[in-house]
């Protein structure tokens, strides 16, 4: 099958995914998720997932936003939970090589994977809140899953874009590698000589599944296109500059 944003190669049980945008920074938009999950599931198997050198996904294409109802914006969260889920609870291991920019919607994505290793220029973040959102694919919940709640509204709460160091720190990246492709690659050689089945039920047991607010992430990602924080913040971006909020005023 050929794929307009990804570029995908099989090989002895593991696939590859590469996210391969026309900017190198990768936004993310639904075609590109509804791929990955298209194919991911032509059939189970161990899956790495990587960008750019530059950026693994620098977020959600923005461009888009600056007209969108609250009743879409809803819509868009709920098919970006339909496929960060589809990965969460996929039953092999998904591996994230993630290099250089994983923010916002990119970092969800890493979030939703088994297992992410960076390279040392990686930066994660949900950063969301600069332009007056809020995280919309599940990063809320799979963050404080990840780090525990006091982290991850720090993390969230100031939009802090985290080095390969301090996301090991945290334990949000496995580790840290100077060829992560590499990397991610002898880890899934070594999840392959595993049983299937076995991954899946442990894979099953250790993480969290699908529940918890994520129905109330979707909600207030569309509340918060009713605010007109949402449209200075928006707009903000796309000018370039920093936005101007009024609730603390």
């Amino acid at each position: 099958m050929k794929y307009e944003n990804l570029v995908v190669n099989e090989e002895k049980g593991i696939r590859n995914i590469r996210i391969q945008r026309q900017s190198d920074l990768n936004p993310l938009d639904l075609q590109t998720l509804q791929e990955i999950k298209a194919c991911m599931n032509e059939k189970p198997m161990i899956t790495v997932i990587t960008g750019s050198d530059r950026a693994f996904s620098a977020g959600a294409d923005i461009k888009n936003f600056s007209d969108l109802k609250p009743s879409v914006a809803y819509s868009f969260a709920r098919e970006g939970h339909f496929v960060m889920n589809f990965i969460a609870s996929y039953e092999a291991p998904v591996i994230a090589s993630v290099k250089g920019y994983a923010l916002g919607g990119g970092f969800e994505l890493a979030l939703a994977c088994d297992f992410r290793i960076g390279s040392r220029n990686a930066k994660l973040g949900l950063t969301e809140l600069n332009i007056g959102l809020i995280p919309g694919w599940g990063g809320t919940q799979r963050l404080k899953d990840l780090v525990g709640e006091q982290i991850a509204f720090y993390l969230i709460g100031t939009s802090k874009v985290i080095n390969a160091d301090e996301a090991v720190s945290y334990g949000v990246l496995l580790e840290v590698s100077d060829n992560p492709d590499k990397s991610a690659m002898d880890l899934a050689m070594t999840l392959r000589d595993k049983s299937l089945f076995t991954l899946k039920a442990v894979k099953s047991l250790v993480r969290s599944q699908p529940g918890g607010r994520y129905e109330d992430e979707k909600q207030l990602f569309g509340m918060a296109f009713e605010t007109p924080d949402s449209k200075e913040g928006v707009q903000a971006f796309m000018e370039k500059r920093k936005p101007v909020f009024n609730q603390h005023k």
